[in-house]
């Protein structure tokens, strides 16, 4: 009995140890730890003034 309980044991934490080491490098790459706290969120703009400028003429060319 005590044998088996120890080999249950063994196995769940291997597999617990397993699963934490797969799921960190994402967790890492988007920054959840280790990155800074100062990230902005949404998209980055880069579009120029004159390409917003053609949108907004393209938009209301459709209505």
């Amino acid at each position: 009995m005590k044998n088996s309980l120890w080999v249950v044991i063994l196995i769940v934490l291997s597999f617990m140890g397993f699963m934490m080491g797969y799921s960190l490098p994402p967790m890492y790459e988007v920054g959840l730890i280790g990155g800074s706290g100062k990230q902005d969120v949404g998209l980055k703009s880069e579009i120029s003034d004159e390409m917003e400028e053609y949108y907004k003429q393209l938009l209301k060319d459709n209505e």
